[in-house]
């Protein structure tokens, strides 16, 4: 049984106090942010325990259980748009949501945080992020210790560790955050991936233990990111996001397989880009944003370089937005993203071999709540996925789905929607599963 959601779960609810009910609540920011997505995109680098072969390719985006529709299923049941600028700054909470795959299979995202105070404007944060699909097993805790306001200089800077029972795939993180008054949020992020296989491997050879794998770093292995978030100017905000993760080497060695030693090499760069204009004459926000990251890794065999290997993988990711309240009991999001997921291999058994890989995702999602308790979330989604070359899934395809669920909020704390989503393409099985989502966020949602 996995411990870290209990722990942190016990420290959010022990420790966190969550608004009372007399108290005026902060005003709810409707906004979408590349916060989390962000965030999601460093997971993945640094979180090689979650893939399926955490010494395989930086991203392997497909793995041999993927399906038509699945990254259709995977979006319906995210979370709303217009909650993440909230999420974003919520110190105290808790989101997950669930969604049926197949009659025996579910995918499911937690995500818990909590900070306890204990020192004057020092803090410590802890924060669990769970996610299961086809291509992801991911269960990390993350421990931050937080100084704000350093020697009043207004710099807020924070050490986080990943700790885990894989040695070899423990990250160390350092953050730094500057807020300039009618400027916007400038943060700075430094990692030190896996910092401790040298140490790790290094005990064992000392101790003359023979393992089947040895590996030892042969540079530094660094990443660097920088954000900046600015505030809004004539009704428009904007956000920029870089990381590179600087090239870096490993020795593996195998003793009883010798032909098998080679050297890893991998670097990556990242970016992410939003643009938002809240429309003065209506309740409307609208905007583009993009996210993009170009991973490269090669093997390089040390007796036989005819195995020599490279694959390089690239993501881009486009997307058009409105969200917006045209009544206090409906908000509507409209969104279209494009996808391209590009990999190129080279090397014996895969000379030469490219894959393009497209996707357009369209949906428009109503909130109705006519009553402070129940309500209902009506989405409408269409998809059209066209992929040429290796791996040879057939994932081609255009689909269109109605999902109602049924919403209920429980005082200003929680909310939720739970329901079926309806295929509009079959008509002999119209059913197409379920899901639900949930929030819990202490301020009015």
């Amino acid at each position: 049984m996995n411990i870290f959601p209990l722990i942190v779960a016990g420290a959010f609810f022990f420790g966190a106090d969550a608004p009372e009910d007399d108290e005026e609540a902060e005003p709810v920011e409707r906004a979408y942010t590349l916060d989390d997505e962000w965030d999601q995109q460093w997971l993945n680098i640094l979180d090689r325990a979650a893939l399926p072969d955490r010494d395989g390719a930086m991203l392997q985006r497909f793995d041999g259980r993927l399906y038509r529709r699945y990254h259709f299923d995977i979006n319906v049941p995210d979370f709303p748009m217009s909650s993440e600028a909230m999420w974003a700054n919520q110190r105290h909470g808790a989101r997950m949501w669930v969604q049926s795959l197949s009659e025996l299979n579910l995918a499911n995202r937690t995500q818990l945080r909590t900070e306890l105070p204990v020192w004057e404007n020092g803090s410590i944060h802890l924060q669990y992020d769970g996610l299961q699909d086809r291509t992801t097993d991911r269960s990390l805790l993350r421990f931050d210790i937080e100084q704000r306001d350093i020697a009043d200089s207004g710099v807020d800077a924070r050490l986080r560790f990943h700790p885990k029972w894989e040695k070899d795939d423990i990250d160390v993180e350092a953050l730094a955050r500057y807020s300039v008054d009618g400027v916007g949020l400038f943060g700075l992020r430094a990692a030190l991936v896996d910092p401790f296989i040298n140490a790790a491997f290094g005990l064992i050879e000392a101790r003359d233990h023979v393992l089947e794998e040895h590996i030892r770093h042969r540079d530094v292995p660094l990443a660097f990111g920088a954000d900046v978030q600015t505030e809004s100017f004539a009704g428009v905000r904007g956000e920029l996001y870089g990381g590179v993760v600087v090239p870096q080497t490993r020795r593996h060695r195998f003793p009883d397989a010798p032909e098998r030693d080679h050297i890893r090499r991998r670097q990556a760069l990242m970016g992410a880009a939003l643009v938002e204009w809240d429309i003065p004459v209506a309740p409307v926000a609208t905007g583009v944003a993009m996210r993009a990251v170009d991973a490269q890794m090669d093997w390089e065999f040390q007796r036989d370089a005819d195995s020599d290997q490279t694959v390089r993988e690239r993501t881009v990711s486009s997307r058009l937005y409105a969200v917006g309240q045209p009544l206090d009991t409906l908000r509507i999001e409209l969104s279209k993203v494009h996808t391209s997921r590009p990999e190129d291999w080279s090397g014996p058994g895969v000379a030469d071999a490219t894959r393009r890989d497209r996707e357009w995702l369209m949906w428009i999602r109503s909130f109705w709540t006519p009553s402070d308790t129940l309500g209902a979330d009506l989405q409408l989604l269409r998809m059209h996925r066209d992929a040429q070359g290796p791996p040879p899934h057939d994932l081609d395809g255009r689909f269109n789905r109605l999902v109602t669920r049924a919403m209920l909020r429980l005082g200003d704390h929680v909310w939720t929607s739970f329901g079926i989503r309806w295929t509009l393409e079959d008509r002999t099985a119209v059913y197409d599963g379920g899901g639900m989502t949930l929030i819990y966020a202490p301020g009015e949602y």
